[in-house]
């Protein structure tokens, strides 16, 4: 997790349409330059103007790190082809985990039940009070409009002026990405399901093992629950990470 200050958010959101497009011309074992070529030669996201496609591979790689070498990109990439419907949801776990700024809207994000208005000024006051001081209010209006269209893009908010919260139906992709980040942090059993992962797709610990077992039906996830003691294993991409932590 980028934990500085800074984001892509300051000038772009999560750019789900960008990454879906790339996500679909690009071979599952293409490499980081056949990404770049995808964005900037073939230019698969229509940007007008080379400099436009050139900032545009910038923020995605910001955003989602485009290389198999990655692990969290190599996981959402093997998620994405498993779950294509799940895109928005798998995004926004990754975009969430990479740009400090989209973490500093969260608060008013989760605090919101289904069906309240979420306030501009509330994602402005969250995101002045995790970064007090640095950025001109220009820049955070600036911030929380791209952010807000984030949420809305990941299903989280519904509307176009009036962002109301709707409640997220995760799907079992979404859910294992979440615990491998869980997993990945040092977290084990019954805490997985506790994480700020789980959160983020509107889980109940309850809620989020029964998403998992669905998960574990779907071939995404080992799981064995013998009564409050459970142990999750993600054999699937077992493979993939190692692969990746080679290159590290």
């Amino acid at each position: 997790m980028k934990l500085t200050d800074g984001g892509t958010h300051i000038s772009r959101t999560m750019m789900l349409a960008e990454i879906g497009r790339v996500l679909a011309a690009v071979p599952g074992n293409a490499s980081a330059n056949d990404y770049a070529a995808a964005v900037v030669d073939r230019n698969v996201t229509g940007k007008s103007t080379d400099s436009t496609r050139k900032k545009t591979l910038r923020h995605l790689r910001e955003l989602y790190g485009l290389s198999l070498e990655l692990p969290i990109f190599a996981v959402f990439r093997s998620l994405a082809l498993h779950a294509p419907g799940a895109l928005p949801q798998l995004a926004l776990l990754v975009a969430w985990a990479r740009d400090p700024l989209l973490r500093a809207s969260t608060v008013p994000l989760l605090t919101a039940t289904p069906g309240k208005v979420v306030e501009k000024a509330a994602l402005e006051a969250a995101i002045e009070a995790t970064f007090p001081n640095h950025y001109s209010a220009l820049n955070i209006a600036k911030i929380a409009r791209n952010a807000s269209a984030s949420w809305t893009q990941s299903g989280h908010l519904t509307g176009h002026v009036r962002k109301v919260r709707a409640e997220l139906a995760p799907s079992p992709a979404a859910l294992c990405l979440a615990l491998l980040l869980g997993h990945a942090e040092g977290r084990s059993g019954e805490e997985l399901f506790c994480s700020p992962w789980c959160r983020l797709l509107d889980l109940t610990p309850e809620r989020a093992r029964a998403v998992a077992v669905q998960a574990h039906r779907e071939g995404l996830l080992d799981m064995k629950a013998i009564g409050s003691v459970v142990e999750v294993a993600f054999p699937k991409f077992q493979d993939l990470l190692a692969k990746a932590h080679e290159h590290h």
